[in-house]
């Protein structure tokens, strides 16, 4: 017959556990309350000093529509990163801890005081942080702190922190002010140099230009001005126009003269238009139209015999003599016109020869012109430009020593509570902790582990076997002594129990 042993802890066999053998678990509690306690009275407390700060961007740096504004967050999150940067490098914080001095100690101080470590330490104890969990770059307030032992001694690293990050802040705006200077400097030189250079260029195109410069400049122009030379083609356009127009009224008129000087009574024929040019033979035209009109009325009433008629008649043939001299006279007016008319046409055919040529020179060198200017205007623009960042570098590197971009907002806040647990959560920790172990002890030790229902092969039921408990087996070695457990763990042969 065999028998199977089960396992079985329920609460009422805990609670007994626990009752029996409350020593093992109240003294660790108690025990270490105690210790954590006395830790708590004689352990160094932790406080915060906290600074606000603003910060602004360099007004030389920004346009005067955003005075005192950033141009983006990005890049007052580069400034505030920075500022980080500089707070925990090595020449600020050495700085900061020589100006405060070194924690009181009963070793006293070491000679090369900072050390490397004493840096390394203080730079764990600095913080910077935006208000309300916001990120950098959110808002221009930031929040820089420092803990130490010491509440006084924080409030005092932290007022040296700010003092020697503004030095540094200005020391670097000073560094990079200068280098920019330098720089710009050598840009201004070249840019001006460059643009003597194209200025030299372009005044000597323009003196071989000469005398067709204005002209050129017109032709440049982007505005939409009429040149001169262009207005003296269109003048003698119009010149030649009329004076074509003149000469050949003047062949008209001396062919209508030339018919007129054999047969005069052509004249009458001539239209008023035609002799506009010739009012001696215009009136004498009409004269002899006066004279003929008196004559044939004198006809048609007397004789021709009469005195009145002959008389008419004479005055006609007088008129007409008079007539033939005049056209002859005219006719050599008119070949002098004509020959001043041809003249003319060919000193306007020369002009406008020449304006043409004129024209085409300047068109040919229009384009190389207008390289130069546009050279010299962009080096113009180049060189007001470097001009105006080295004006901004130097008026950086002149308010670098003078103002800060770096604002504080109130004092140094030392704050009311110490960083970390108080001194009741230390000891009750300690409690907690002592309470964890005395239960460990407990569970491993003197843990029951009692034997039920044993049954057999047999179907008939057996009474269950009772054990005492001082017999049972306890905690963790099942009934066995600590030295039996070893012996039997390293395969020696165990003594049986009594």
């Amino acid at each position: 017959m065999t028998r199977n042993d089960e396992f079985h802890l329920n609460p009422t066999e805990l609670i007994d556990t626990l009752r029996r053998h409350w020593k093992w678990w109240v003294v660790p509690a108690v025990t270490c309350a105690a210790i954590a306690a006395a830790y708590s009275l004689v352990a160094p407390r932790d406080w915060r000093a906290t600074q606000t700060l603003t910060l602004r961007p360099e007004a030389a740096s920004v346009s005067e529509q955003r005075l005192g504004k950033f141009a983006d967050l990005s890049e007052m999150k580069l400034q505030q990163a920075t500022i980080l940067e500089l707070a925990k490098s090595q020449s600020v914080v050495e700085a900061t801890l020589k100006t405060v001095g070194p924690k009181p100690s009963w070793f006293g101080t070491a000679k090369n005081w900072p050390t490397a470590r004493d840096v390394e330490d203080f730079r764990k104890q600095v913080d910077m942080r935006p208000p309300g969990g916001a990120e950098f770059g959110q808002t221009e307030v930031f929040y820089l702190s420092v803990i130490d032992a010491n509440r006084p001694r924080a409030a005092e690293l932290l007022t040296a922190l700010v003092d020697e990050l503004e030095l540094r802040m200005q020391s670097l705006r000073d560094q990079r002010a200068t280098s920019m200077t330098v720089e710009l400097k050598k840009t201004v030189d070249m840019a001006e140099n460059d643009l003597d250079i194209r200025t030299e260029k372009l005044s000597k195109f323009e003196s071989a230009i000469g005398a067709d410069l204005a002209e050129l400049r017109v032709l440049n122009a982007t505005s939409g001005s009429q040149s001169e030379v262009a207005v003296e083609m269109q003048a003698i356009a119009g010149e030649r126009r009329s004076n074509d127009a003149a000469r050949r009224q003047n062949e008209q008129l001396l062919t209508l003269l030339r018919a007129v000087e054999t047969d005069p009574t052509q004249l009458l024929a001539t239209p008023s238009t035609l002799l506009k040019s010739q009012p001696a033979i215009s009136r004498l035209k009409d004269a002899l139209i006066d004279a003929q009109i008196r004559t044939a009325r004198l006809l048609g009433t007397y004789a021709d015999e009469h005195p009145f008629v002959v008389a008419a008649r004479e005055s006609e043939t007088l008129i007409q003599q008079q007539l033939r001299d005049e056209v002859a006279t005219a006719i050599k007016g008119l070949e002098i016109d004509l020959n001043l008319n041809g003249e003319r046409d060919t000193a306007l055919d020369a002009k406008s020869v020449a304006g043409r040529q004129r024209i085409a020179r300047l068109a040919g060198s229009r384009a190389e012109y207008a390289n130069l200017v546009a050279a010299v205007e962009n080096h113009t623009k180049l060189v007001e430009a470097a001009r105006k960042s080295l004006a901004d570098a130097r008026a950086n590197h002149a308010s670098a020593h003078v103002a800060s971009v770096i604002g504080r907002i109130d004092g140094v806040e030392a704050g009311v509570r110490p960083v970390g647990p108080g001194r009741t959560t230390i000891t009750a920790a300690g409690g907690v902790a002592g309470l964890i172990l005395g239960l460990g002890v407990v569970f491993l030790f003197a843990a029951p582990v009692p034997l039920m229902n044993a049954e057999t092969k047999t179907s008939e039921p057996t009474a269950e076997k009772v054990v005492p408990a001082s017999q049972q087996p306890f905690g963790l070695f099942r009934g066995m002594t600590l030295a039996e457990a070893i012996r039997q763990a390293e395969n020696k042969p165990v003594r049986a129990a009594k």
